[in-house]
């Protein structure tokens, strides 16, 4: 998933009625920022990093890529790893296992600048099932994915989905808590377009932790009209972006 260019904020040409004099305000004034996407997934001993810059305004919005930082993984138990850039702004380690409730590291050392954002690998939980519903809204009927799973009692779990058909990502910020169902068997619906009647949608689960969640609802929140605002990275030393310590699990289903 790639992040948008940051939101900023912009006061364009102002014209007063009855007066030929136009006000210019400088649209060019926020400094190109560095943006950190970066995986560790339980499970696998392959992890990726993506690293870009924003641009200003009137730029064009082909992100420049970033290819000369020193990128490294480690966890808690004194394990670390240099990634090492595989394509133009793509950083990756091998071979580097990750366990459940250990605490993964990473960072990210740029133009005299560092980035450093650490998480704990949450809690595995696995899909017992994927259900599809129809719902009426009106006139309309909409198919619904639920992942269906019970979730861990007495700690905070949280989720992201992603999902695919044909082999190919259906756009969207699917994320969901155990804030009114801890301990729970968990059902809530997942909405999306291009799910249709007859189509097998692969769905991939990720247990995040919460800064995770956090980022995204903010993007949701962006794409719903609110105040255009960045959301907060898990990492320090004021960079965009995020670290994502996850577990995965996948399951099918096909919609009837």
């Amino acid at each position: 998933m790639k992040i948008a260019i940051t939101f900023i904020s912009a006061l364009t040409l102002v014209l007063f009625s009855n007066c030929t004099k136009v006000i210019e305000v400088d649209l060019n004034s926020k400094d190109p920022q560095y943006v950190i996407e970066a995986f560790v997934t339980f499970g696998q001993t392959t992890h990726e990093v993506s690293i870009t810059k924003t641009l200003n305004i009137y730029e064009p919005s082909n992100f420049p890529a970033v290819d000369n930082a020193v990128v490294t993984l480690s966890d808690d138990q004194g394990n670390s790893q240099n990634m090492v850039l595989i394509s133009s702004g793509k950083y990756q380690a091998t071979g580097f296992p990750v366990v459940s409730g250990r605490t993964y590291t990473l960072s990210v050392s740029v133009d005299s600048k560092v980035f450093v954002a650490s998480v704990l690998m949450p809690q595995d939980v696995q899909l017992d099932s994927i259900e599809s519903f129809q719902f009426a809204f009106g006139p309309q009927v909409f198919n619904s994915i639920v992942p269906v799973r019970l979730d861990p009692a007495g700690i905070e779990n949280y989720y992201q989905f992603q999902l695919l058909k044909q082999g190919k990502y259906i756009p969207g910020i699917y994320i969901q808590s155990d804030q009114f169902n801890d301990g729970n068997m968990m059902m809530e619906p997942i909405f999306a377009d291009g799910a249709n009647s007859g189509d097998t949608i692969l769905v991939e689960m990720y247990g995040i932790d919460r800064t995770v969640h956090d980022y995204f609802y903010t993007l949701i929140q962006n794409q719903q009209g609110a105040t255009p605002a960045n959301p907060t990275s898990n990492f320090s030393g004021g960079c965009l972006g995020y670290l994502s310590v996850r577990t995965m699990d996948t399951m099918s289903v096909i919609i009837p």
